[in-house]
């Protein structure tokens, strides 16, 4: 098997306890260990006693190169992440009410990977882990329902990551 060098930033997820919190502002992004989280509003309805909202969130890998990261075995996950080792991030909507069950909040995700695994001379791919390229963004969509007059307000929980020093 050939030995393939990539300029890869290679990370790991540590789940730990804390979380790094940033507080966004509406179609201006904010920075935090290479990746850029912003939110767009994409539509917006004022009713008699509330302002209903549909919101695009992101995050762009702007750190200069791909990001992969995976599960340790024996991690446990926080529960901001709702158990899902691909979440890059939490986006929370502080001011939503979550009436009308509409969202508070959303993750969004890294995309999977694939590796070859050779099991009794059967070469099989194994999920490897969760990467996300250099350049590219990962979204989602949510709706969200905050008191009338007021307009969504976000921060955004993200994932900590080490560097694989091993």
């Amino acid at each position: 098997m050939k030995k393939v060098l990539f300029s890869l930033l290679f990370l790991s997820a540590s789940f730990a306890k804390a979380q790094n919190v940033v507080e966004l502002t509406e179609d201006k992004p904010s920075a935090n260990n290479g990746i850029e989280y912003t939110y767009t509003i994409r539509n917006e309805r004022t009713e008699d006693t509330y302002s209903r909202y549909e919101v695009s969130v992101m995050a762009q890998n702007k750190s200069g190169c791909m990001l992969i990261y995976f599960k340790k075995a024996g991690d446990e996950l926080n529960s901001i992440f709702e158990g899902d080792p691909s979440a890059i991030a939490r986006f929370e909507c502080i001011n939503a009410t979550g009436k009308r069950l509409t969202s508070k909040g959303a993750n969004v995700k890294a995309k999977p990977f694939k590796v070859p695994y050779i099991q009794n001379g059967t070469t099989i791919q194994v999920e490897g882990g969760f990467l996300l390229k250099n350049g590219s963004t990962v979204s989602t969509d949510l709706i969200v329902i905050v008191p009338k007059g007021e307009r969504p307000k976000f921060k955004v929980r993200t994932q900590q990551f080490a560097e694989l020093t091993d």
